[in-house]
């Protein structure tokens, strides 16, 4: 497998998105119980699943200015400015929310995997450093771990977090294309293209899956 199918810009594409949006079940532990403001925040979300970015931005901010702002509606901002092509003001907005609210597990992942897409695995690595010390660990932790651990060439831990996490989702398609950059790096081909080959039968990004046709053509 030749090397330079390691790229930046392959890693970038197998890293998934930058920004992974807060459920709309977490505003009901999130934010203040407000049948008008839920209704408010479903709306804003429903335009920016539909690609409408300016009137969810307009509505987001109307509701921050009326009831307040949260980590789901900081988050929703900075994917909106992610989405519209502002990655600089997306990551400010989430490094202000962090401050604001440290304790929010969901914050941290994100900032930690925009910091991550931004080729600073250092500072991600910092940024997740509370929740090592934590008993159990949230969801998308160890898969995020891994990517630190791969981009800095600490195969071990790396294989250690991504085999944890493919444990309990054995079937995602980005997780298992990781896999296969790690196994790839550790020389372990027929492995490698084992992990790519499952990958490409369980994903529906046609992105993603041209990166890994590309990593199965130049085996």
């Amino acid at each position: 497998m030749k090397t330079h199918t390691l790229s930046g810009t392959v890693r970038a594409a197998l890293a998934g998105g930058a920004l992974c949006l807060l459920s709309l079940s977490a505003c009901a532990t999130l934010d203040s119980p407000s049948v008008e403001r839920m209704s408010l925040v479903r709306k804003s979300r429903l335009l920016l699943d539909s690609g409408r970015l300016s009137a969810s931005e307009k509505l987001t901010e109307r509701i921050i200015a009326r009831f307040g702002p949260s980590p789901f509606l900081l988050n929703q901002m900075a994917l909106i400015r992610d989405r519209g092509g502002e990655p600089e003001k997306a990551l400010r907005i989430l490094i202000y929310a962090h401050r604001l609210y440290p304790r929010s597990t969901d914050l941290t992942l994100n900032l930690a995997d925009m910091e991550l897409a931004r080729h600073n695995p250092g500072q991600a690595r910092e940024t997740l450093r509370p929740l090592l010390d934590q008993k159990t660990w949230p969801e998308g932790f160890r898969s995020l771990m891994g990517r630190i651990d791969l981009e800095t060439g600490n195969l071990a831990e790396a294989h250690l977090f991504l085999h944890e996490a493919l444990s309990r989702h054995p079937d995602n398609p980005l997780l298992l294309a990781n896999m296969g950059l790690l196994h790839s790096r550790m020389g372990l081909r027929k492995k490698a293209r084992e992990d790519f080959l499952r990958a490409v039968s369980r994903t529906g990004n046609t992105r993603l899956r041209s990166r890994l046709l590309t990593l199965l053509g130049d085996d």
